[in-house]
């Protein structure tokens, strides 16, 4: 067993789904309850765990989750146990792709967050990248791996094996199959 939790992470629409996907169908035993169901913009499923949600307030599930992955949006990382070790894959994604995937997701539900300024979003998450990326630099209880959710789609055999190795292994070929070269552009 795997003594440390693997964190899927990155920002909504980057890809973290997909890569749940992956992990599954290579092995990985994932920590999910179902509750979201698969809809059209993610009708693989969407793979998250609702105390996720609340884990500023109660992280106590997360020791309990060594050896299983589990999805974590990023501006939720800095409330993970320090005690407990992490690998992370984080998804890097173009950030106009997340945030048109974002929009198309928000305008099907008549969400007034929609109307957003682009500039000024795209701005913001520009600059959380990089202090969530320079904060898990500093973390000593996490390895990160960076994954461009593009490069994902055009070469799954390569980032199978990236992925596979990082986590000390898991049936690369599976991962390879979970992922679909022709996945709609704002499908994540």
């Amino acid at each position: 067993m795997r003594e440390y939790v693997t964190i899927v992470s990155g920002m909504p629409r980057s890809g973290t789904s997909l890569v749940m996907q992956m992990l599954r169908a290579g092995g990985m035993p994932l920590l999910t309850d179902e509750r979201r169901l698969p809809d059209a913009h993610n009708p693989r499923g969407y793979f998250e765990y609702e105390p996720v949600k609340r884990l500023a307030a109660d992280s106590s599930w997360v020791k309990a989750a060594r050896g299983q992955a589990v999805k974590i949006i990023y501006r939720l990382l800095p409330h993970l146990p320090r005690d407990v070790s992490y690998r992370v894959l984080f998804m890097e994604r173009d950030l106009a792709e997340v945030f048109e995937s974002q929009q198309v997701m928000l305008r099907s539900k008549n969400d007034p967050a929609a109307l957003q300024d682009r500039e000024q979003i795209l701005s913001a998450l520009a600059r959380e990248l990089v202090d969530v990326s320079e904060w898990l630099a500093r973390r000593a209880n996490m390895l990160a791996l960076t994954v461009p959710y593009a490069e994902v789609v055009r070469n799954p055999v390569e980032w199978s094996r990236e992925i596979s190795n990082f986590l000390d292994g898991l049936d690369e070929s599976a991962m390879t199959a979970a992922v679909d070269p022709a996945r709609p552009p704002f499908v994540a």
